[in-house]
């Protein structure tokens, strides 16, 4: 094998490395008001199917936009994993915030995690946001917001942000991590991974010169998480 390029991989340790039932695969989360087709998710599903892994791409909502919170998506989340036990998580935006939460509370069940523009502190940003409309949300019960799979605006219940505000902004994650964020990322500002990755160890962050749809580095994305995925099995294989 070629030099380790990622040295943070040195030590890991994966509850999968010695089972045999095991079916490799990845398991990707999309972002807020996005959906299994997400651009990233469809993309890198067809990348890693080319060279024979599985990735699963689910509806973290379940197809219930305006019931869904951040305690349901996990709940599907520890559901998957439980069942697929996949060598990698990778989440875009919320999704990468989610699998960080995950990953905190079962880190056993996320060796690997690939975080795209993660939307730490998701509960502050999303109040600050919103600012006054968040009292008014409060108020009607409900709020809504443009949803990419029905292209069209949704109403979301008020206990979305409500649930979401019990959750660490930065959750305690110790599973090797790397995390891809734009520079110019306006909607989630790069400064939040580096203050995540900051002395944590296991976490290697890279800006790119990019926002925060990141769709024209996906090239690059493809580069970076093939080459951490295997490196990783290269090591545990």
């Amino acid at each position: 094998m070629n030099r380790l390029q990622t040295p943070f991989l040195q030590g890991l340790r994966t509850p999968w490395e010695n089972d045999s039932r095991r079916v490799p695969g990845i398991l990707y989360l999309h972002g807020f008001c996005s959906s299994a087709k997400s651009a990233k998710g469809v993309f890198l599903a067809g990348r890693f199917a080319e060279i024979g892994v599985r990735v699963t791409v689910p509806e973290l909502d379940r197809g219930d936009f305006r019931n869904t919170t951040l305690t349901q998506q996990l709940g599907l989340i520890s559901h998957l994993t439980a069942e697929l036990r996949p060598e990698m998580l990778i989440g875009s935006s919320l999704g990468g915030y989610l699998a960080a939460l995950h990953a905190a509370r079962f880190p056993d069940r996320a060796p690997l995690l690939v975080l795209l523009a993660p939307a730490f502190d998701f509960a502050n940003r999303l109040g600050h946001a919103l600012g006054e409309a968040t009292q008014t949300w409060q108020a009607l019960g409900q709020h809504e917001f443009f949803h990419y799979r029905t292209q069209r605006n949704e109403a979301l219940a008020w206990g979305f942000l409500e649930d979401a505000r019990r959750y660490a902004p930065f959750p305690d994650v110790h599973s090797a991590t790397r995390i891809l964020h734009g520079r110019h990322d306006k909607s989630v500002p790069a400064a939040l991974s580096e203050r995540f990755a900051h002395s944590r160890s296991n976490v290697d962050l890279e800006l790119l010169d990019t926002d925060h749809q990141m769709l024209d580095k996906t090239a690059e994305i493809w580069s970076r998480v093939r080459r951490f995925h295997d490196e990783a099995l290269a090591l545990h294989g």
